[in-house]
Protein backbone atom coordinates (compact mmCIF):
# COMPACT_ATOMS: atom_id res chain seq x y z
CA UNK A 1 0.00 0.00 0.00
CA UNK A 2 2.84 2.34 0.91
CA UNK A 3 4.67 1.59 -2.36
CA UNK A 4 1.51 2.29 -4.37
CA UNK A 5 1.03 5.61 -2.59
CA UNK A 6 4.63 6.66 -3.21
CA UNK A 7 4.41 5.70 -6.92
CA UNK A 8 1.28 7.79 -7.32
CA UNK A 9 3.00 10.81 -5.72
CA UNK A 10 6.00 10.40 -8.02
CA UNK A 11 3.77 10.21 -11.12
CA UNK A 12 1.97 13.39 -10.16
CA UNK A 13 5.24 15.20 -9.46
CA UNK A 14 6.82 14.08 -12.75
CA UNK A 15 3.76 15.15 -14.72
CA UNK A 16 3.74 18.53 -13.01
CA UNK A 17 7.28 19.25 -14.23
CA UNK A 18 6.95 18.04 -17.83
CA UNK A 19 8.66 20.48 -20.17
CA UNK A 20 7.91 21.10 -23.81
CA UNK A 21 9.73 18.60 -26.01
CA UNK A 22 10.32 16.08 -23.23
CA UNK A 23 9.31 12.50 -24.06
CA UNK A 24 7.27 10.88 -21.32
CA UNK A 25 7.29 7.08 -21.15
CA UNK A 26 4.11 5.91 -19.45
CA UNK A 27 4.60 3.00 -17.05
CA UNK A 28 2.38 -0.06 -17.39
CA UNK A 29 1.10 0.16 -13.86
CA UNK A 30 -2.51 0.73 -12.91
CA UNK A 31 -1.51 3.83 -10.93
CA UNK A 32 -0.63 5.55 -14.24
CA UNK A 33 -3.94 4.82 -15.97
CA UNK A 34 -7.66 5.26 -15.63
CA UNK A 35 -9.56 2.18 -16.79
CA UNK A 36 -12.88 2.09 -18.63
CA UNK A 37 -14.78 -1.19 -18.60
CA UNK A 38 -11.65 -3.34 -18.33
CA UNK A 39 -9.16 -4.75 -15.86
CA UNK A 40 -5.83 -4.74 -17.75
CA UNK A 41 -3.68 -7.83 -17.33
CA UNK A 42 0.04 -7.15 -16.98
CA UNK A 43 2.14 -9.66 -18.93
CA UNK A 44 5.12 -10.14 -21.23
CA UNK A 45 4.34 -10.89 -24.88
CA UNK A 46 6.94 -11.48 -27.58
CA UNK A 47 9.60 -9.98 -25.39
CA UNK A 48 7.69 -6.81 -24.46
CA UNK A 49 6.12 -5.82 -21.18
CA UNK A 50 2.50 -5.01 -21.97
CA UNK A 51 -1.10 -4.68 -20.90
CA UNK A 52 -3.67 -7.12 -22.27
CA UNK A 53 -7.09 -5.48 -22.69
CA UNK A 54 -9.95 -7.93 -23.18
CA UNK A 55 -12.30 -5.01 -23.89
CA UNK A 56 -12.90 -1.39 -22.94
CA UNK A 57 -10.10 1.14 -22.78
CA UNK A 58 -7.44 2.87 -20.72
CA UNK A 59 -6.61 6.58 -20.38
CA UNK A 60 -3.28 8.05 -19.28
CA UNK A 61 -3.61 9.95 -16.03
CA UNK A 62 -2.40 13.55 -15.88
CA UNK A 63 -1.51 13.75 -19.59
CA UNK A 64 -2.89 16.81 -21.36
CA UNK A 65 -1.74 17.05 -24.98
CA UNK A 66 -2.80 19.49 -27.68
CA UNK A 67 0.20 19.44 -30.03
CA UNK A 68 2.76 16.66 -29.91
CA UNK A 69 3.59 13.05 -30.70
CA UNK A 70 1.96 9.91 -29.30
CA UNK A 71 3.48 6.47 -29.84
CA UNK A 72 2.73 2.91 -28.79
CA UNK A 73 3.05 -0.70 -29.90
CA UNK A 74 -0.17 -2.67 -30.26
CA UNK A 75 -0.91 -6.29 -31.11
CA UNK A 76 -4.23 -7.83 -32.08
CA UNK A 77 -5.63 -10.98 -33.73
CA UNK A 78 -6.80 -11.27 -37.32
CA UNK A 79 -10.48 -10.80 -36.63
CA UNK A 80 -13.10 -8.10 -36.87
CA UNK A 81 -12.27 -5.27 -34.51
CA UNK A 82 -11.43 -1.58 -34.23
CA UNK A 83 -8.45 -1.15 -31.88
CA UNK A 84 -7.15 2.36 -31.70
CA UNK A 85 -6.48 5.64 -29.96
CA UNK A 86 -8.48 8.52 -28.54
CA UNK A 87 -6.59 11.83 -28.49
CA UNK A 88 -7.45 15.35 -27.35
CA UNK A 89 -10.00 13.63 -25.14
CA UNK A 90 -12.43 16.06 -23.47
CA UNK A 91 -14.44 13.16 -22.09
CA UNK A 92 -15.10 9.67 -23.39
CA UNK A 93 -17.88 10.99 -25.61
CA UNK A 94 -15.86 13.75 -27.30
CA UNK A 95 -12.42 13.20 -28.83
CA UNK A 96 -10.43 12.55 -32.00
CA UNK A 97 -10.36 8.85 -32.87
CA UNK A 98 -7.84 6.87 -34.91
CA UNK A 99 -8.19 3.11 -35.26
CA UNK A 100 -7.31 0.16 -37.46
CA UNK A 101 -9.58 -2.49 -38.94
CA UNK A 102 -7.72 -5.83 -38.81
CA UNK A 103 -10.39 -7.48 -40.97
CA UNK A 104 -9.74 -4.90 -43.71
CA UNK A 105 -5.94 -5.18 -43.76
CA UNK A 106 -4.59 -4.01 -47.12
CA UNK A 107 -7.89 -2.40 -48.14
CA UNK A 108 -8.50 1.36 -48.54
CA UNK A 109 -10.33 1.43 -45.20
CA UNK A 110 -7.77 -0.52 -43.16
CA UNK A 111 -7.34 2.62 -41.02
CA UNK A 112 -9.79 5.33 -40.01
CA UNK A 113 -9.85 8.82 -38.56
CA UNK A 114 -13.16 10.15 -37.27
CA UNK A 115 -14.19 12.76 -34.73
CA UNK A 116 -16.34 11.60 -31.84
CA UNK A 117 -19.14 14.01 -30.89
CA UNK A 118 -21.53 13.25 -28.03
CA UNK A 119 -20.63 9.57 -28.15
CA UNK A 120 -21.25 9.22 -31.90
CA UNK A 121 -18.52 8.13 -34.29
CA UNK A 122 -18.81 9.46 -37.84
CA UNK A 123 -17.05 7.01 -40.15
CA UNK A 124 -20.05 6.94 -42.53
CA UNK A 125 -19.61 10.70 -42.99
CA UNK A 126 -15.79 10.75 -43.20
CA UNK A 127 -14.09 8.37 -45.61
CA UNK A 128 -11.57 8.41 -48.43
CA UNK A 129 -8.48 10.61 -48.57
CA UNK A 130 -7.81 12.39 -45.30
CA UNK A 131 -10.02 10.03 -43.31
CA UNK A 132 -8.99 6.45 -44.19
CA UNK A 133 -6.00 4.71 -45.71
CA UNK A 134 -4.60 1.36 -46.79
CA UNK A 135 -1.88 -0.52 -44.92
CA UNK A 136 -0.91 -4.15 -44.39
CA UNK A 137 -1.25 -4.94 -40.71
CA UNK A 138 0.63 -7.57 -38.71
CA UNK A 139 -1.43 -10.02 -36.67
CA UNK A 140 -0.46 -11.32 -33.24
CA UNK A 141 2.73 -9.32 -33.67
CA UNK A 142 3.66 -5.79 -32.71
CA UNK A 143 2.49 -2.86 -34.84
CA UNK A 144 4.04 0.52 -34.05
CA UNK A 145 1.58 3.44 -34.08
CA UNK A 146 2.69 7.07 -34.22
CA UNK A 147 0.34 10.05 -34.10
CA UNK A 148 1.55 13.58 -34.88
CA UNK A 149 -0.72 16.43 -33.76
CA UNK A 150 0.03 19.96 -34.94
CA UNK A 151 -2.62 22.66 -34.91
CA UNK A 152 -5.70 21.40 -36.71
CA UNK A 153 -3.68 18.86 -38.67
CA UNK A 154 -2.68 15.31 -37.82
CA UNK A 155 -0.65 12.53 -39.35
CA UNK A 156 -1.11 8.87 -38.50
CA UNK A 157 1.58 6.24 -39.08
CA UNK A 158 1.50 2.44 -38.85
CA UNK A 159 4.90 0.72 -38.72
CA UNK A 160 6.44 4.02 -39.95
CA UNK A 161 4.17 4.05 -43.01
CA UNK A 162 2.07 7.25 -43.31
CA UNK A 163 -1.54 6.17 -43.71
CA UNK A 164 -3.69 9.27 -43.12
CA UNK A 165 -2.95 12.98 -43.21
CA UNK A 166 -5.82 15.00 -41.78
CA UNK A 167 -6.09 18.59 -42.93
CA UNK A 168 -8.55 19.65 -40.25
CA UNK A 169 -9.24 17.85 -36.99
CA UNK A 170 -12.91 18.39 -36.49
CA UNK A 171 -13.23 18.69 -32.72
CA UNK A 172 -10.95 21.74 -32.79
CA UNK A 173 -7.63 22.84 -31.32
CA UNK A 174 -7.99 21.59 -27.76
CA UNK A 175 -5.71 19.97 -25.25
CA UNK A 176 -6.95 16.66 -23.98
CA UNK A 177 -6.13 13.25 -22.57
CA UNK A 178 -4.83 10.18 -24.40
CA UNK A 179 -6.71 6.90 -24.46
CA UNK A 180 -6.25 3.45 -25.99
CA UNK A 181 -9.38 1.48 -26.91
CA UNK A 182 -9.62 -2.28 -27.48
CA UNK A 183 -12.41 -1.85 -30.03
CA UNK A 184 -14.18 -5.19 -29.76
CA UNK A 185 -11.32 -7.68 -29.60
CA UNK A 186 -8.35 -8.46 -27.38
CA UNK A 187 -5.60 -5.84 -27.60
CA UNK A 188 -2.07 -5.80 -26.22
CA UNK A 189 -0.37 -2.45 -25.59
CA UNK A 190 3.31 -1.74 -24.98
CA UNK A 191 5.87 1.10 -25.07
CA UNK A 192 3.42 3.96 -24.64
CA UNK A 193 5.00 7.41 -24.74
CA UNK A 194 4.16 10.97 -25.70
CA UNK A 195 5.94 14.25 -26.37
CA UNK A 196 4.34 17.64 -25.89
CA UNK A 197 5.30 20.26 -28.46
CA UNK A 198 5.16 23.98 -27.93
CA UNK A 199 1.89 25.37 -29.25
CA UNK A 200 2.08 28.09 -31.84
CA UNK A 201 -0.55 30.66 -32.71
CA UNK A 202 -4.13 29.38 -32.75
CA UNK A 203 -4.76 27.81 -36.18
CA UNK A 204 -7.47 29.21 -38.43
CA UNK A 205 -10.18 26.71 -39.39
CA UNK A 206 -11.03 26.35 -43.07
CA UNK A 207 -13.65 28.95 -44.03
CA UNK A 208 -17.22 27.84 -44.57
CA UNK A 209 -18.47 29.00 -47.99
CA UNK A 210 -21.40 31.39 -48.15
CA UNK A 211 -24.74 29.66 -48.18
CA UNK A 212 -25.49 28.44 -51.71
CA UNK A 213 -21.93 28.64 -53.05
CA UNK A 214 -21.77 26.07 -55.84
CA UNK A 215 -25.31 25.14 -54.88
CA UNK A 216 -24.16 23.71 -51.53
CA UNK A 217 -26.27 24.41 -48.45
CA UNK A 218 -24.02 25.56 -45.60
CA UNK A 219 -26.56 27.20 -43.26
CA UNK A 220 -29.27 25.10 -41.65
CA UNK A 221 -31.92 25.19 -38.97
CA UNK A 222 -31.62 22.15 -36.70
CA UNK A 223 -34.41 20.94 -34.44
CA UNK A 224 -34.35 19.34 -31.02
CA UNK A 225 -34.12 15.54 -30.83
CA UNK A 226 -37.43 13.66 -31.04
CA UNK A 227 -38.74 10.12 -31.40
CA UNK A 228 -38.81 8.87 -34.99
CA UNK A 229 -42.36 7.66 -34.36
CA UNK A 230 -43.52 11.27 -34.48
CA UNK A 231 -43.19 11.11 -38.28
CA UNK A 232 -44.41 7.56 -38.94
CA UNK A 233 -46.85 7.57 -41.89
CA UNK A 234 -47.10 11.34 -41.68
CA UNK A 235 -47.50 12.34 -45.31
CA UNK A 236 -48.58 15.85 -44.38
CA UNK A 237 -47.07 17.72 -41.44
CA UNK A 238 -49.53 18.84 -38.80
CA UNK A 239 -49.44 21.74 -36.31
CA UNK A 240 -49.15 19.14 -33.53
CA UNK A 241 -45.89 17.89 -35.02
CA UNK A 242 -44.49 21.37 -35.66
CA UNK A 243 -45.28 22.48 -32.12
CA UNK A 244 -42.96 19.80 -30.71
CA UNK A 245 -39.94 21.30 -32.47
CA UNK A 246 -37.57 24.09 -31.50
CA UNK A 247 -34.83 25.41 -33.78
CA UNK A 248 -31.23 26.59 -33.70
CA UNK A 249 -29.16 27.98 -36.58
CA UNK A 250 -26.09 25.89 -37.40
CA UNK A 251 -23.38 25.85 -40.05
CA UNK A 252 -22.17 22.88 -42.04
CA UNK A 253 -18.53 21.93 -42.35
CA UNK A 254 -16.72 23.49 -45.36
CA UNK A 255 -17.58 20.42 -47.46
CA UNK A 256 -21.28 20.90 -46.79
CA UNK A 257 -21.47 17.96 -44.38
CA UNK A 258 -23.60 18.51 -41.31
CA UNK A 259 -22.56 16.15 -38.52
CA UNK A 260 -25.74 16.24 -36.47
CA UNK A 261 -24.00 14.68 -33.47
CA UNK A 262 -22.19 18.01 -32.99
CA UNK A 263 -25.48 19.60 -31.97
CA UNK A 264 -27.64 16.70 -30.79
CA UNK A 265 -27.33 13.79 -28.40
CA UNK A 266 -29.05 10.47 -28.98
CA UNK A 267 -31.33 9.00 -26.35
CA UNK A 268 -32.78 5.49 -26.12
CA UNK A 269 -35.90 6.42 -28.06
CA UNK A 270 -35.07 9.90 -29.36
CA UNK A 271 -32.86 9.41 -32.41
CA UNK A 272 -34.31 11.90 -34.90
CA UNK A 273 -33.82 15.56 -35.77
CA UNK A 274 -35.12 17.80 -38.51
CA UNK A 275 -32.65 19.76 -40.64
CA UNK A 276 -34.55 22.60 -42.33
CA UNK A 277 -33.67 24.99 -45.16
CA UNK A 278 -35.69 27.92 -46.50
CA UNK A 279 -35.61 28.46 -50.26
CA UNK A 280 -36.76 31.76 -51.77
CA UNK A 281 -37.87 31.27 -55.40
CA UNK A 282 -38.47 34.09 -57.86
CA UNK A 283 -41.01 31.98 -59.76
CA UNK A 284 -42.83 28.68 -59.82
CA UNK A 285 -40.20 26.18 -60.95
CA UNK A 286 -38.73 22.71 -60.42
CA UNK A 287 -35.25 22.45 -58.89
CA UNK A 288 -33.04 19.39 -58.71
CA UNK A 289 -31.58 18.85 -55.24
CA UNK A 290 -28.84 16.26 -54.62
CA UNK A 291 -28.44 15.17 -51.02
CA UNK A 292 -26.96 12.65 -48.65
CA UNK A 293 -28.05 11.35 -45.28
CA UNK A 294 -27.23 8.84 -42.58
CA UNK A 295 -29.05 6.64 -41.67
CA UNK A 296 -32.76 7.24 -42.47
CA UNK A 297 -34.54 10.23 -43.99
CA UNK A 298 -37.93 11.57 -44.96
CA UNK A 299 -37.93 14.73 -47.08
CA UNK A 300 -40.84 17.19 -46.90
CA UNK A 301 -41.52 20.23 -49.06
CA UNK A 302 -43.89 22.74 -47.50
CA UNK A 303 -45.24 20.06 -45.22
CA UNK A 304 -45.78 17.37 -47.87
CA UNK A 305 -43.71 14.17 -47.91
CA UNK A 306 -41.73 13.72 -51.15
CA UNK A 307 -39.10 11.07 -50.41
CA UNK A 308 -38.18 8.38 -47.90
CA UNK A 309 -34.91 6.46 -47.83
CA UNK A 310 -32.70 4.14 -45.75
CA UNK A 311 -28.91 4.04 -46.05
CA UNK A 312 -27.99 2.29 -42.83
CA UNK A 313 -25.11 -0.17 -42.53
CA UNK A 314 -25.71 -3.48 -44.40
CA UNK A 315 -29.26 -2.45 -45.28
CA UNK A 316 -28.79 -3.44 -48.95
CA UNK A 317 -26.23 -6.24 -48.76
CA UNK A 318 -23.47 -7.38 -46.42
CA UNK A 319 -20.93 -5.07 -48.09
CA UNK A 320 -23.05 -1.91 -47.96
CA UNK A 321 -21.41 0.60 -45.60
CA UNK A 322 -23.99 3.36 -45.64
CA UNK A 323 -21.45 6.09 -46.37
CA UNK A 324 -22.91 9.53 -47.06
CA UNK A 325 -22.48 11.66 -50.19
CA UNK A 326 -24.54 13.50 -52.77
CA UNK A 327 -25.93 10.15 -53.89
CA UNK A 328 -29.68 10.83 -53.91
CA UNK A 329 -31.83 13.37 -55.77
CA UNK A 330 -35.26 14.87 -55.43
CA UNK A 331 -37.00 17.29 -57.79
CA UNK A 332 -38.56 20.12 -55.79
CA UNK A 333 -41.70 21.74 -57.25
CA UNK A 334 -41.06 25.19 -55.80
CA UNK A 335 -43.70 27.85 -55.64
CA UNK A 336 -42.95 31.54 -55.93
CA UNK A 337 -41.89 32.89 -52.55
CA UNK A 338 -40.57 31.04 -49.52
CA UNK A 339 -40.42 27.23 -49.54
CA UNK A 340 -39.53 25.02 -46.56
CA UNK A 341 -37.53 21.84 -47.14
CA UNK A 342 -37.32 19.44 -44.19
CA UNK A 343 -34.92 16.52 -43.87
CA UNK A 344 -36.13 14.28 -41.03
CA UNK A 345 -32.94 12.35 -40.23
CA UNK A 346 -32.68 9.36 -37.89
CA UNK A 347 -29.53 7.61 -36.68
CA UNK A 348 -28.72 3.95 -36.13
CA UNK A 349 -24.92 3.97 -35.80
CA UNK A 350 -21.78 4.96 -37.69
CA UNK A 351 -22.64 8.60 -38.41
CA UNK A 352 -25.59 10.95 -38.09
CA UNK A 353 -25.59 13.50 -40.88
CA UNK A 354 -27.08 15.32 -43.84
CA UNK A 355 -25.85 17.41 -46.78
CA UNK A 356 -27.56 19.03 -49.78
CA UNK A 357 -26.61 20.71 -53.06
CA UNK A 358 -28.80 22.43 -55.66
CA UNK A 359 -28.05 21.89 -59.36
CA UNK A 360 -27.74 25.67 -59.66
CA UNK A 361 -28.90 28.77 -57.87
CA UNK A 362 -30.71 30.36 -60.83
CA UNK A 363 -33.88 32.01 -59.61
CA UNK A 364 -33.47 30.92 -56.00
CA UNK A 365 -31.71 32.08 -52.85
CA UNK A 366 -31.32 30.51 -49.41
CA UNK A 367 -32.57 32.35 -46.36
Amino acid sequence: MKQTYLLTIVLVMVTSFITTGQTIKVPLTLEAWDTIGVNPVHETYQGKECFLLASGGIVIKNADVRDGTIEADISFPRQRGFPGFAVRVQDMSNFENFYVRPHQSGNPDATQYTPMFNGQAGWQLYYGEGYSGAVNLKFNEWNHIRIELHGLEAEFFVNDTPVIKVKELLTGWKAGKIGIIAGGSALRVANVQYTIKQAGSPPTPAPIPANGTGGIVTQWQISNVVDRGLFDKQYQLTPQIKNKLTWTKQSSEPSGTVNLARFCKLADTANTVVARILVESTSEQVKELSFGFSDFVTVYLDGKALYCGADNFMSRDYRFLGTMGFFDKVFLPLRKGTNEVWFVVSENFGGWGVKARFENMDGISLK
